[in-house]
């Protein structure tokens, strides 16, 4: 219960509404909207070229933004935080692909700690690295996905998240107790919408991916 905080990264962006907003590591969103939420924190821009110290290599590099994600952890304790988000390339805060072995590196901290590891996949999916996903090409195994954009080759507004089956059983199991899990909307499962991303789907599917 007291796992509510998230870590994003500096230069990061996931949306614009205020929790998104505040997960974006971008100051002009946040500027005069009285963001980050208190219960979002934010580390290292994975940026190689932008952000080494001298003579660093990339293998350095990742290794030291991965102790600074872990230090952050301790200092807030592994046991308020809740996710750590991440776009496997970083799109809007300069299209910045991660440093060699960083995902690996990333990953174990997050697991180590027993922290859920959302990947925004609304860029990257559906053949944009040349991977259905691009947690394909870097081997992340994620908790959550979250999808949208060429969902539906953009042609209708349509979002979605996938969750791992351990999730799923949570979230199932506690629905008893707790009703229904009510955080949609208004047009939420549009039918326009699926059957457009359906056909999207069908023709991804079709495709080759390296």
């Amino acid at each position: 219960p007291n796992k509510k905080k998230f870590i994003a990264r500096s230069k990061a962006y996931h949306g614009s509404t205020l929790i998104s907003a505040s997960l974006t590591g971008l100051p002009a969103l946040h500027q005069k909207f009285d963001l980050p939420a208190p219960f979002v924190l934010h580390t290292d821009c994975p940026h190689y070229w932008r952000f080494h110290l001298p003579g660093e290599t990339e293998e350095e590099f990742a290794t030291r933004l991965a102790k600074n994600l872990e230090d952050l952890i301790l200092k807030e304790g592994p046991e308020t935080i809740a996710a750590f988000i991440a776009e496997p390339v970083m799109g809007a805060g300069g299209v910045i692909p991660p440093p060699k072995t960083y995902f690996d590196k990333v990953q174990a901290v997050v697991k180590k700690y027993d922290i859920l590891f959302i990947v925004d996949e609304v860029i990257t999916a559906f053949g944009r690295l040349g991977t259905m996903f691009g947690s394909d090409m870097y081997n992340i195994k994620p908790d959550l996905v979250t999808l949208a954009k060429a969902l539906s080759s953009a042609y209708v507004p349509i979002g979605a998240t996938l969750v791992s089956p351990e999730i799923a059983a949570v979230v199932d199991s506690q629905s008893n107790k707790l009703g229904s899990f009510a955080h949609g909307f208004t047009y939420s499962g549009h039918p326009v919408a699926c059957a457009v991303a359906i056909e999207a789907l069908k023709i991804y599917r079709g495709k080759e991916y390296s």
